[in-house]
């Protein structure tokens, strides 16, 4: 039994590495979502703008399969603008969500340590990171 006794602890020790790895990795890409969404959000949006102005230019003066062309740019454009403008409240959202559970958590590990003033203050902290991250739902 010791065998399988190791054997499951070394199984256990890799299965909980890749976890905390990927965790931090998916912590990473939401904050540069976070930070970089509304940079794309807001170029996309203009060359929306550009694309729709050139495609009545083009159809102004008889050009109707360029101003197509450039009208499907822009309504793409468009698209892009809106995703990423979501994308980014998403995971706004999430940020603030994953700090009311680590409150949360820092507020039980207080609390199984004695320290229930310690344990009140971070559990008010996690409430209300769980009301801001409710509000920040309702707003998508």
């Amino acid at each position: 039994m010791s065998f399988f006794s190791s054997l499951g602890k070394k199984i256990g020790h890799a299965v909980h590495s890749i976890g905390k790895k990927a965790t931090a990795v998916a912590k990473r890409g939401v904050k540069v979502v976070a930070e970089h969404a509304g940079q794309v959000a807001s170029v996309a949006n203009k060359v929306s703008g550009v694309t729709g102005m050139l495609a009545t230019g083009a159809a102004m003066v008889g050009l109707e399969p360029v101003a197509a062309g450039l009208a499907a740019v822009s309504a793409a454009s468009k698209g892009v603008s809106k995703a990423a403008g979501l994308a980014g409240q998403v995971a706004k959202s999430a940020q603030t969500a994953s700090s009311a559970v680590k409150s949360g958590g820092q507020a039980i590990d207080k609390l199984r340590a004695g320290n229930i003033g310690g344990a009140i203050k971070s559990g008010s902290e996690a409430v209300k990171a769980a009301q801001s991250t409710r509000k920040q739902i309702q707003k998508i």
